[in-house]
């Protein structure tokens, strides 16, 4: 019997053109005015005029975005415990608590937090608080806009973008959770489909794919990361030929080779939504020969390695599983409490008891922001 979280379902899109918030005047004057007080103390500035009317150059609300994927993955019957919204970019309506309203959008009225400060990390650490949430569905949202209203030393994504996947237990109906009416994706080297323009593209899971490992490296320099990541893909995969891998672009910049694997690479310049864009269509096109697929990122700016191991559902031995002698141990012996990716906001804490364990090695303490 299947144990652990699959995912179930999933779907993404490209948005265009402003928020439609943003067409309230009463509303672009109030995030204008947040936006000038949060940024001056740091010496930005919002252009004068840029709120006058709506325009392109405004942005997105990562609760539209959310709000319009929610039901292409969850219907009404099948009430969702858990939400997480996985950012890295703020959208144009940051003083909106966007999480909490995500919650009353999505069946079931679930528990609902945001994730940022981990930049690529965020998606990742998501899936793994869920794994040890011990819920029946778990919603992920991971969204990114490409504006910043404001002139920044940092890249801003290159489109606005969105993936929703559901997770869930295993069922005695496999069935249940097929994708009808859902598309393929596109079984690509580079990864970079526009996702359905003019509505929510689904994509086509089949049975879905069991989650089986998700490892997470902190402090991980530029110069070791190839070899980190080649190594937990060599020790997840067991040296068998069957699997397919997922690199985000600043990992795929530093990937060693080949290694005897299909590897495919998600679209520059989305780090938030890139690698689970590129997953989703390495899964769909795999539909007929369903194979593991590994999915692996990294997070230059925060030394963030994350990575992990999906299986067709119905395997007998899946990737990353451990035989049961082995399952009381740790995956890898921590030498801190304080976990790997922080959650809270890239502070050093202690782990809370009442969070999920760390999982991964750390490579020293977190960076202090």
């Amino acid at each position: 019997m299947e144990t652990g979280l699959r995912l179930l379902r999933a779907a993404r899109r490209t948005f265009t053109g402003p928020a439609a918030l943003l067409g309230d005047p009463v509303l672009r004057e109030r995030a204008a005015g947040y936006l000038t007080d949060l940024t001056r103390p740091y010496g930005l500035r919002v252009p004068d005029g840029l709120f006058d009317a709506p325009s392109a150059a405004l942005g997105q609300s990562y609760g539209e975005m959310a709000a319009e994927l929610i039901p292409a993955v969850v219907p009404p019957d099948e009430p969702v415990d858990l939400l997480v919204l996985a950012f890295a970019v703020h959208d144009m309506l940051p003083g909106r608590a966007t999480a909490a309203y995500l919650s009353h959008v999505c069946p079931g009225t679930p528990m609902s937090f945001a994730l940022c400060d981990q930049g690529s990390a965020a998606a990742f650490t998501g899936l793994r608080i869920a794994r040890g949430y011990g819920c029946r569905r778990a919603l992920l949202v991971t969204v990114e806009q490409a504006v910043l209203p404001y002139d920044a030393a940092v890249a801003v994504p290159a489109r606005h973008r969105a993936v929703a996947m559901l997770y869930g237990v295993a069922t005695a109906d496999p069935a249940r959770h097929a994708d009808d009416g859902a598309t393929g994706g596109h079984d690509d080297s580079r990864s970079n489909s526009d996702g359905g323009a003019g509505g929510p593209e689904r994509i086509g899971l089949g049975s879905g794919a069991r989650v089986t490992a998700l490892r997470q490296h902190a402090d991980v320099r530029v110069d070791d990361v190839a070899a980190l990541a080649a190594a937990e893909v060599a020790g997840l995969t067991a040296g068998r030929g069957d699997v397919a891998v997922v690199l985000g672009a600043d990992l795929a910049a530093a990937w060693p080779g080949p290694g005897g694997h299909a590897v495919t690479t998600g679209p520059g310049r989305q780090p938030s939504t890139g690698v689970w864009w590129a997953l989703l269509d390495r899964l769909a096109g795999d539909a007929a020969r369903p194979r593991t697929v590994l999915a692996a990122d990294y997070e230059p700016g925060l030394g963030y390695l994350s990575v992990v191991a999906l299986e067709p559902a119905g395997r007998s031995e899946p990737v990353g599983e451990r035989r049961a002698d082995e399952r009381a141990q740790p995956l890898v012996r921590l030498r801190r409490t304080d976990s790997d990716p922080d959650p809270g906001a890239g502070q050093r804490h202690d782990q809370d008891a009442g969070l999920p364990g760390p999982v991964g090695e750390r490579h020293g303490p977190l960076p202090q922001r």
